[in-house]
């Protein structure tokens, strides 16, 4: 009995997410261009328990052409940008692109130089015009990626 009292409390007292369920499910492909992957670290902790984005209705998925949207992390470098392409091609349409951290903005620590062309941006992908979510920070709390991608699916574009 004492045991299912300690159940029943800790259920009681957990944890809940103050953010608004997601009105449209997301499905992600994420791709870590180059850099320090503290942004790759960050979205892994997002795909955790204490963030539960299955009720948000958020999803990671392995192939580019499962996902709508394409996360990128870290700095595009000339040795990741034919598979960052490829994998943009192989995204079916309407799809987006969202980049995590001040490297994919093209406002990191790592300038460009012979090996690395700047954010997602300057990759050059065809038919993108812009980043749906890109969301600053050296790295950004997982908490804030989640509301960017939030606000994404009333329909925003996301610029924080």
């Amino acid at each position: 009995m004492i045991f299912l009292r300690a159940l029943l409390d800790a259920h009681r007292w957990r944890p809940r997410s103050d953010l608004p369920a997601a009105p449209r499910p997301l499905s992600l492909h994420v791709v870590a261009c180059g850099g320090c992957d503290g942004c790759l670290v960050e979205t892994r902790a997002l795909q955790g328990a204490a963030y539960d984005i299955a009720r948000h209705a958020i999803r990671f998925v392995e192939s580019p052409c499962d996902a709508e949207l394409l996360f990128v992390t870290g700095v595009v470098t000339r040795a990741s940008l034919p598979a960052l392409q490829a994998r943009w091609a192989a995204m079916p349409s309407p799809k987006g692109v969202v980049a995590i951290g001040d490297c994919a903005l093209g406002q990191g620590p790592f300038p460009t130089n012979y090996a690395t062309l700047g954010g997602v941006m300057e990759a050059g992908l065809s038919g993108m015009r812009q980043c749906d979510v890109a969301l600053r920070g050296c790295p950004p709390a997982p908490v804030e990626i989640l509301r960017g991608l939030l606000l994404l699916t009333t329909g925003r574009v996301v610029s924080a």
